[in-house]
């Protein structure tokens, strides 16, 4: 993944022989991140890539499973985790047993279909330890009640944080619930170390909705722009939104009176400065 740097716009000019040199004012040049604004950039371009890959996997997912197991509820499943694999990433839908947890169903999504998939018969597959923690995870977070801003349940991802505690980041994410619109309000994180949660954040004090769409047949904004007050950087959710939209979000953080662009390219996400 790409670490974003500021950069500096110059101005060239040409001399012509016997000919005065024209003046020539150098363009001003883009302001440089300082260290802490690279830390925060990068922590939201690694964790907004995950946040997408993760939702699209269980999306994806689901919709696979669902075709090959129209019965689901009534094969007891409960659920779903997805593990970060070589080749992609593995949603596995699992159910209760009286030693734990096991594997119903799984299928591997490689970012643009799933290109496996598998139906476990009762006790062909049970969850290793790092999967008992993302279920446990999951029902841990079921029982969080934040503040929402929609009438539809929330959508979850859940993924290790790499630090050494073995923690998770665990996310609760407003669903779009129509068409052309774009939710910004109502996304939650927690951070959970040994089946507890130590940690939680939202990433705005308001409900926040932008239209993707000019209501116009066939017309779309050049991008969304949105303040943020709550920190000085864009967020892991100004990226999963620029996915969502497929679009750049225009981040403003009036602390630091800076904006920035989160943008999209070649499939994976940047931030840079705008001013």
């Amino acid at each position: 993944m790409n670490r974003f740097k500021g950069f500096a716009i110059l101005a060239g000019s040409y001399a012509l022989a016997a000919t005065p040199l024209a003046a020539q004012d150098a363009a001003p040049p883009k302001p440089e991140m300082t260290e802490a604004e690279q830390a925060g950039v990068q922590q939201a371009v690694d964790l907004g890539w995950r946040v997408y890959s993760y939702d699209q996997a269980a999306w994806h997912g689901t919709d696979a499973m669902l075709e090959d197991l129209p019965d689901a509820s009534e094969r007891g499943i409960a659920g779903w985790i997805v593990n970060d694999i070589a080749d992609g990433w593995e949603t596995v839908f699992f159910r209760p047993t009286d030693a734990g947890f096991e594997a119903a169903w799984a299928g591997v999504y490689n970012g643009r279909k799933v290109i496996r998939r598998t139906t476990y018969a009762p006790g062909e597959r049970a969850l290793v330890p790092d999967e008992v923690a993302l279920v446990e995870a999951n029902l841990l977070l079921r029982r969080q009640r934040p503040e929402r801003c929609s009438a539809s349940p929330f959508n979850s991802v859940i993924f290790p944080t790499g630090k050494p505690d073995g923690g998770l980041y665990a996310y609760l994410l407003t669903p779009q619930e129509k068409v052309g619109e774009i939710p910004f309000g109502g996304h939650h994180r927690f951070e959970i170390v040994d089946g507890k949660i130590t940690d939680s954040r939202q990433f705005t004090k308001s409900r926040i909705t932008l239209p993707a769409s000019t209501g116009k047949k066939g017309e779309r904004p050049v991008g969304l722009t949105v303040s943020h007050i709550l920190d000085a950087t864009p967020t892991e959710l100004h990226v999963f939104s620029a996915y969502a939209a497929n679009m750049s979000v225009y981040v403003i953080t009036p602390d630091n009176d800076r904006v920035w662009a989160v943008e999209v390219s070649g499939g994976r996400p940047r931030i840079r400065i705008v001013r």
